[in-house]
């Protein structure tokens, strides 16, 4: 069964992957294209988010000189590789870049895939299939979020910001601190952990010991980003960027019927049974709040892929009240 769920998994994953890939894409957005992203030199707040990229670029320093440019040449003279890579709107010369690269977001993929799994059976108990298909159901409900263009970074943040979850529901500190760091250096938005540790465990642990933890995670906050600042500081761009007026105003009267019907069944889905639901799950869920205000001013109000944070509360919540509706056997461990 192990074995069926990892090879069903990863074909599911890979089939998601090629849509990110394709629509909207990677290479798309000037401001952070796929070669000034691993070279550091794409606009800031892009090229902060930085640990898929230099990993990407450090890995590929690996390969010999030799091989990068036997493997572009053979790119260009295949008719349909070529094909493919104009396509994707990829460099030739890249190609050992751009591959190490789609690796790196099919394993934070598949990573994620599984981290979401172990989050679902932390607060329930169900079949083994109904465990198992939550990873399914969660990597067929992200198309939808492919909107505008693709980041590197997207994936990575799916995979990590779930794991932090975990590691925060098992209070497993000595690894959730080293950990914070590298999910900091992948997107900022990790801040949101902080918060949900904040509204969970206020109540739940001796005052020393959380002001402690409090204090550690906000330390490791303002460091890595300190650093990231100070590394890029020559970048062009801004901190943030201003979106208010010139696209999220202009989406009140775009907005249509069928668009505003399924964000209501989706919202049912999710206040379905809400007292049943893990407190834990809510809190993170809740973390809506300050995305939404956040995309307001400063992004995409639409974008849903600016929602990843709270894309794994939101999947369990939403699986849970299916499986309610549909009377599946589905039962809750202890109210965390």
């Amino acid at each position: 069964m192990k074995i069926i769920h990892f090879f069903l998994t990863s074909f599911v994953a890979i089939c998601v992957l090629i849509i990110f890939l394709i629509k909207p894409g990677i290479n798309d957005d000037p401001h952070s294209k796929f070669e000034n992203m691993i070279n550091g030199t794409a606009y800031k707040p892009f090229v902060y988010r930085t640990l898929l990229p230099t990993s990407t670029k450090i890995l590929s320093q690996t390969v010999p000189v030799e091989v990068k440019e036997s493997l572009s040449k053979e790119i260009s003279e295949s008719p349909l590789l070529s094909k493919i890579f104009k396509k994707l709107r990829w460099e030739n010369e890249l190609a050992t870049e751009y591959l190490i690269a789609v690796l790196l977001m099919f394993l934070s993929l598949l990573g994620f895939a599984y981290a979401i799994k172990y989050l679902f059976v932390l607060f329930y108990y169900a079949s083994n299939h109904i465990t198992n298909f939550i990873s399914i159901f969660a990597l067929l409900c992200l198309p939808p979020f492919f909107m505008y263009t693709s980041f590197l970074y997207d994936f990575p943040n799916l995979f990590l910001f779930t794991l932090g979850l975990i590691l925060l529901v098992k209070q497993q500190w000595k690894i959730y601190f080293p950990f914070l760091f590298i999910a900091i250096i992948n997107k900022e938005t990790t801040i949101l952990l902080l918060i949900i540790f904040f509204f969970y465990y206020k109540d739940k642990l001796s005052i020393n010991w959380f002001r402690k933890l409090l204090f550690f995670q906000t330390v490791a906050y303002l460091i890595t980003k300190l650093m990231l600042s100070f590394i890029f500081r020559n970048n062009a761009g801004s901190f943030v960027e201003v979106h208010l007026i010139d696209h999220n105003l202009r989406l009140i009267n775009e907005y249509n019927l069928v668009t505003v019907a399924t964000y209501i069944v989706i919202l049912i889905l999710i206040l379905y049974k809400w007292k049943e639901k893990p407190e834990f799950l809510k809190i993170s869920f809740a973390m809506i709040i300050p995305l939404l205000f956040l995309a307001l001013f400063l992004g995409y109000i639409d974008e849903l892929r600016g929602y990843y944070e709270i894309y794994s509360a939101f999947i369990i919540l939403v699986y849970h009240s299916i499986a309610k509706i549909l009377d599946i056997k589905i039962n809750l461990l202890y109210k965390k």
